[in-house]
């Protein structure tokens, strides 16, 4: 179980890079302008989609790794485009 739970997270890790490197002047904009989930919606759930295809449902119940993974990189983003850090 400790496996495929590195496993999860490893994935995550790999899925938000993916859509941060093709998506990244999208994301930006949409920090800028707290439009996230209307510009970025549709790659959000593929990303979503592919994770939860690749990681068994009692992973997915038991964690939030993709969305925590996520919002982490997203608020690392938002606090350099704002000069926060």
């Amino acid at each position: 179980m400790q496996e495929d739970l590195r496993k999860a997270e490893r994935l995550a890790r790999t899925v938000v890079a993916d859509f941060f490197l093709y998506n990244q002047d999208k994301i930006d904009k949409a920090l800028k302008e707290d439009t996230l989930f209307e510009l970025l919606g549709g790659e959000l759930e593929d990303s979503e989609k592919f994770y939860n295809s690749n990681v068994n449902a009692a992973i997915r119940k038991s964690s939030n790794y993709f969305w925590d993974t996520l919002f982490n990189r997203l608020m690392k983003r938002e606090a350099q485009l704002f000069d926060i850090v």
